[in-house]
């Protein structure tokens, strides 16, 4: 039985390299899958999993990586860590792979350890929607609420609340949400409930994947759950959403919300400051 936390590795035919049967937790390696059965694999897969995979596999020399780009298309959510030689030869094709929104890269050369791959599958974790994030806050989203909400959005593609946020940041429930006032973000409950939202939007964002999936993925129990979650965030349905960039207007919103409470807290710490000299 896979262990709750456990991050699916899931490798694509093609791949040769040493040090995966040995890995740690939190992942879990699973035999290699054709590309072919690819996108059904992905389509059904957690966010918290991770695609390992040769780039070269399967390719002609001068092939600009027709099977990645293609399945980047299809599922531009997806965490990707491309295994590959880093030579100076290869140091255009490794730019070519983050541009496409590869996560990260594994030096399959002498370096390459169990320790190193597993190092690189950790910095991968969550890639793609913190990736997201950072590119749509505002830039007036303070520091502090940036380390926060990227923090909430590493547990939301864990499927974990406000207690797993909590413990992901080595705090007590009640510390966490004076950290979140003080950091003019929404109490913790609701800070996850708005990252389950943006994840689902992103996944939504997928050609390749229909509500349906996008739902089973999120960790809600039916399509409808999801269509409700989103329209009670964001006032429209998930179809019509994904005809607009679904993501984009999601984080339009929660960019309001966070306005909204950066006035307040301001609001706020003036009133104290005012006290202060007052008392």
């Amino acid at each position: 039985m896979r262990a709750r936390n456990a991050r699916r590795v899931i490798v694509l035919e093609g791949l040769a390299l040493r040090g995966l049967g040995v890995l740690d937790a939190p992942f879990v390696v699973e035999p290699p899958v054709g590309w072919d059965e690819a996108d059904e694999v992905v389509r059904n897969a957690p966010p918290s999993a991770v695609v390992l995979l040769d780039p070269y596999a399967g390719t002609r020399p001068g092939d600009a990586f027709p099977r990645l780009h293609e399945l980047l298309r299809r599922f531009p959510s997806l965490t990707v860590v491309a295994a590959l030689e880093l030579r100076p030869e290869t140091v255009g094709d490794v730019g070519t792979l983050l541009e496409w929104g590869v996560a990260e890269v594994v030096d399959t050369g002498p370096e390459c350890t169990p320790t190193a791959i597993h190092a690189r599958l950790r910095q991968a974790h969550a890639r793609p929607l913190k990736r997201g994030l950072e590119r749509a806050l505002s830039s007036y989203v303070r520091t502090e609420a940036r380390d926060l909400l990227l923090g909430a959005a590493e547990v939301a593609v864990e499927g974990g609340g406000a207690t797993e946020l909590a413990r992901a940041l080595n705090v007590a429930p009640r510390t966490l949400t004076e950290r979140c006032i003080r950091a003019d973000v929404p109490p913790p409950r609701q800070v996850q409930a708005w990252m389950r939202v943006l994840l689902a939007c992103m996944l939504l964002d997928d050609p390749g994947r229909t509500v349906y999936a996008t739902a089973y993925a999120c960790g809600y129990s039916t399509d409808r759950s999801l269509r409700r979650a989103v329209a009670a965030f964001l006032g429209a349905d998930a179809t019509t959403l994904r005809r607009g960039g679904a993501f984009t207007q999601a984080a339009r919103a929660f960019n309001e919300v966070l306005r909204e409470l950066r006035e307040e807290g301001h609001e706020r710490r003036r009133a104290e400051r005012l006290a202060a000299r007052e008392g």
